[in-house]
């Protein structure tokens, strides 16, 4: 977003390119796990000797990958399973969400990941969670278990 100031453009936000790293999604057996890492090829690779039939959604560059990371855990808290572990059996509509909104993130621009993630989360409802986080003043475990005690029965 640019406007004109007497023929200048001026930036109205900018960027902060701290903390650079991946955001990655791997599945395995129907659970998907939601990590971060500042080298993905090693930290992958590494996931493959404990988890070896695991399956590679996407890995995404982003400045503030661990706030970044923390916002997807708090958004998706309802399906939390157990550590960075999200099970989404019986909500379609949720798993897509995830799926098909971080496979849209680009393969090489943390810039535009990083802006584009707000309008993502704001756009998606999952900022909701962070607010209600942040007003009941639980960590982020204590909240991941919550809600996800609250989340209905799966099949």
């Amino acid at each position: 977003m640019i406007f004109k100031d007497v023929g200048t453009i001026m930036p109205v936000w900018q960027i902060r390119r701290v903390d650079p790293g991946y955001i990655y999604i791997v599945e395995n057996h129907g659970k998907y796990k939601i990590g971060k890492s500042k080298r993905h090829k090693n930290r992958l690779r590494a996931a493959k000797t404990w988890l070896p039939d695991m399956t590679l959604v996407g890995q995404k560059p982003f400045w503030g990958m661990s706030h970044h990371e923390r916002c997807l855990h708090t958004g998706f808290a309802s399906y939390w399973y157990a550590g960075e572990w999200f099970d989404f059996t019986g909500d379609d509509d949720a798993l897509d969400l995830l799926l098909e909104g971080f496979k849209a993130f680009t393969d090489d621009d943390p810039d535009r990941n990083s802006v584009d993630f707000i309008y993502w989360l704001n756009g998606e409802g999952m900022a909701e969670f962070l607010m209600e986080q942040a007003s009941q003043k639980l960590s982020l475990p204590k909240f991941l278990k919550q809600e996800s005690m609250n989340q209905k029965p799966r099949r």
